[in-house]
C-alpha cells in the first residue's frame, strides 16, 4: 500500500473518532463549570477536525494514494 493512502485512512480514522466525540452528548448537569469545558470541548474538536482536513488536502495534493 502506498504511504499517501496509508496516512489518508488514518487521518479519515482519526476524523471519525473526532466525530463521534463531537456527537457524544455531555452530562453537565447544569454545572456552569461542566458547560464551559463541553463548549471548550466542541471548539477544539472543529479546529482539529479542520486541522486534519487541511493535511489531508496536502498529502493527497503532494504524495497522493498511488492510483
Amino acid at each position: 500500500m502506498n504511504a499517501g493512502k496509508i496516512i489518508i485512512n488514518e487521518i479519515d480514522s482519526r476524523l471519525e473518532r473526532l466525530g463521534s466525540h463531537y456527537r457524544d452528548k455531555k452530562d453537565t448537569d447544569g454545572n456552569p463549570f461542566g458547560e464551559m469545558l463541553a463548549a471548550e470541548s466542541k471548539l477544539l474538536n472543529t479546529a482539529l477536525a479542520g486541522e486534519l482536513r487541511s493535511l489531508k488536502e496536502f498529502v493527497l495534493e503532494n504524495i497522493g494514494t498511488g492510483n
